[in-house]
């Protein structure tokens, strides 16, 4: 996790744990306040708070201090208390300062993503077909309007004829066979007949308003259909 991520609030979510953050904030402790300005600059860095910036540099001054000291003869009672005095102060303050913040650390329990239904995800599948399919076709339409010529190699609009090509489910009004018609979604096989029935006897179809006219298609339906039709000479 990062400083990036977000918990509630829009403030940095915290890294650790309940556990983890108990532990982290005894560290002035474990350390006889030696690490206490680490500690506390850590948390300055995550937190992005000046303030605890601030006592971090203090208590690495009193380290600092604290170790000249030790290296100082230690047989005087003013070094001996005023070296307690210093370990108190690493300790104590620094103890004060990571309970004071723990709690801010802590990150929130991750909520469980919920599962979609099996009904869900089986429309969800469903969806995402329709909307490739639809991508297909128009992408046919393009190559259809770019190289009429390969089209009609790839048997664009001719799910009757053998083919490896998927045009996404269109269908040339002009050359499939009635059951092809009947097939597109809203067609009925009466439709389909008459269509057949129109174009044998006027010939070929040039567009879907001379299916409403010519064939009783109704509008809705040629509305519906409008994506799913081809009219190739």
């Amino acid at each position: 996790m990062t400083k990036a991520d977000k918990g509630d609030g829009g403030r940095p979510a915290g890294p650790m744990s309940p556990a983890g953050s108990v532990l982290w904030a005894l560290l002035p402790l474990f350390t006889i306040g030696l690490g206490t300005f680490a500690v506390l600059g850590w948390a300055a860095w995550w937190l992005q708070q000046r303030a605890l910036a601030v006592l971090s540099g203090i208590a690495l001054a009193v380290t600092v201090v604290a170790l000249v000291m030790a290296d100082a003869p230690t047989d005087s009672v003013e070094s001996t208390t005023a070296g307690g005095l210093v370990s108190v102060v690493l300790v104590g303050g620094g103890l004060g300062a990571t309970f004071s913040v723990r709690r801010r650390l802590v990150g929130a329990p991750l909520a469980r993503e919920a599962l979609p239904s099996p009904e869900e995800a089986a429309n969800e599948a469903v969806l995402a077909d329709a909307r490739a399919r639809r991508e297909l076709r128009v992408h046919a339409r393009e190559l259809l309007a770019d190289d009429p010529g390969l089209a009609r190699e790839l048997r664009i609009g001719r799910p009757d004829l053998p083919r490896a090509y998927d045009d996404g489910g269109l269908a040339d009004v002009n050359h499939v066979p009635a059951p092809v018609l009947a097939s597109l979604p809203g067609m009925t096989p009466d439709l389909a007949r008459q269509i057949v029935e129109t174009r044998e006897s006027r010939g070929s179809f040039t567009c879907i308003q001379e299916l409403e006219v010519f064939a009783n298609l109704p509008d809705e339906l040629a509305v519906e259909l409008a994506d799913r039709l081809l009219f190739l000479n």
